[in-house]
């Protein structure tokens, strides 16, 4: 099933995969886009304010993302996404490290069809990652912009 735009109601709300998050991965991640010692160095990272290696949290959005678009816009029940038009309020809540199992919680915050564009609406959704004990690790509000059923159906 495809969710368009008329199917989705504010309060709705989806869960998204899992993703585990492995030490090679934050290391590989951070030497290429957040080269920071608490990325990249174990021993550095024993002596930061975190106290043992952390992913980027530039890395843990993009696993948001990721899942975002593989488990809800292209999954089984995906949305009819034509595209973002932006983030806001994003938050890190903890960071995360090896091992870490993240899911992704999403909520419709917000619907509005377009006065201009018969064939889109735009979506406010609350996305969440959290741990597979709940806790949250990274929140933000994405805009998207998601078709609208053909022929009025």
């Amino acid at each position: 099933m495809t969710y368009y735009f008329e199917d989705l109601e504010v309060g709705d709300t989806f869960t998204a995969g899992s993703y585990t998050v492995t030490k090679a991965e934050i290391i590989e991640f951070a030497e290429q886009f957040d080269p920071q010692p608490f990325h990249v160095d174990e021993e550095a990272a024993r002596e930061s304010l975190f106290g043992e290696l952390v992913a980027s949290g530039l890395h843990t959005l993009c696993i948001s993302v990721r899942l975002f678009v593989t488990e809800f816009v292209r999954g089984e029940e995906g949305i009819a996404n034509m595209g973002g038009l932006g983030m806001d309020d994003l938050q890190w809540h903890r960071p995360v490290t090896p091992g870490d199992t993240l899911s992704l919680r999403i909520e419709v915050l917000e619907t509005s069809p377009s006065t201009s564009h018969s064939g889109r609406g735009y979506v406010d959704f609350e996305r969440v990652i959290h741990t597979d004990d709940g806790e949250r690790v990274l929140s933000l509000l994405s805009h998207n912009i998601v078709e609208r059923r053909q022929n009025g159906g």
